[in-house]
């Protein structure tokens, strides 16, 4: 069976998002909450001083989709065209390949055969001073440690960084560079991006009963991850169902820097919904190294020869697990 669907195991709303909602609004309904960050960002980036922006927040704050908007803003495409560049870093990464990765997104050519991360680093350094070309801005998302990002950090006319991290001690202090925190998201602006989830629109329906709606969607705190898979994981579900997430969620302390294992308990919530052989199958995703695409053949081979499903039930759990906005669906072909 030819491979033509991949899936995307990211925290983040990206453009080829998954849905089963007929009357979603348009992408740009997704980036509710932060124009004012998007405006902020934009304003740091076009001083002509600054080189490196990083913008930190607690993980599920939604650095990467705010990363995303910002690379796909009007003003951000009309000032550097064509190079803005967006890379995954993520906590172990392959620095070599995401120097070649760099080089060919930055040079348009495949890159030279680098002897190593070090070698990479000063042939790519040695581009960037001797070219002459337009402003370019590399994206590198999810950054977990200084010393990754010190191989993956470069200088050149009109070359510009913007990293997201967790730590903001990740970033360097230099003149040049200006730390941003990205902060959670208000009460009004929490409460559309959940019904975005829940409803497939940015408010409550009339049918639904806005004070539960009100009482689940708090309990995430503002933080965007949370509001996305609980708002995903409630979709279409009975009031029954509600009130139980309302009451499950509401056990322990809320979401905070300090208490992270609130944030494990609100998406451990999320897929006690599944039935246990879905539920099953969602775990297998963390057989695959993070931020790599997943070729659907290979999802599918571990749940038929392994666990002894059959094909029209492993795909019947493929869309279950896809409903929880935990994976993405990509249409791409190889």
């Amino acid at each position: 069976m030819a491979s033509v669907d991949l899936f995307d195991i990211r925290e983040t709303v990206e453009d080829s998002t998954y849905s089963n909602h007929n009357n979603f609004p348009g992408k740009s309904q997704i980036y509710v909450g932060l124009e004012k960050s998007i405006v902020d960002l934009k304003e740091l980036l076009f001083q002509r001083e600054v080189t490196v922006v990083g913008v930190h927040c607690m993980g599920g704050g939604g650095k990467t989709t705010l990363a995303l908007a910002l690379s796909n803003d009007p003003q951000i495409k009309g000032y550097f065209g064509n190079n803005v560049h967006f890379i995954t870093v993520s906590e172990s990464p392959n620095l070599k390949g995401i120097l070649e990765m760099m080089w060919e997104k930055i040079d348009g050519r495949k890159s030279p055969e680098f002897q190593n991360v070090e070698d990479a680093h000063i042939q790519l350094q040695q581009l960037l001073i001797l070219r002459q070309s337009n402003p370019t801005l590399v994206i590198l998302d999810d950054v977990w440690s200084r010393e990754n990002l010190d191989k993956l950090l470069f200088e050149g006319p009109g070359y510009k960084t913007l990293i997201t991290t967790r730590d903001s001690s990740t970033v360097p202090k230099t003149p040049s560079t200006r730390l941003y925190q990205l902060p959670l998201l208000g009460r009004e602006d929490a409460l559309s991006l959940f019904c975005f989830w829940a409803f497939g629109q940015i408010s409550i329906p009339n049918d639904a009963d806005a004070n539960l709606v009100k009482e689940v969607q708090e309990e995430c705190d503002g933080l965007p991850l949370a509001l996305k898979v609980i708002g995903s994981s409630l979709h279409g579900e009975s009031h029954l169902v509600w009130k139980k997430a309302k009451s499950t969620i509401c056990q322990g302390e809320s979401i905070s820097d300090y208490h992270k294992e609130g944030l494990l308990r609100l998406l451990e919530t999320s897929i006690d919904f599944l039935d246990d052989v879905t539920r099953e199958c969602f775990l297998d995703l963390g057989l695959f190294p993070e931020d790599r695409k997943i070729c659907t053949d290979a999802l599918l081979d571990i749940w038929v020869y392994v666990r002894r499903i059959e094909w029209h039930d492993a795909f019947v759990h493929l869309i279950q697990t896809c409903k929880q906005k935990s994976i993405e669906f990509n249409h791409q072909s190889r």
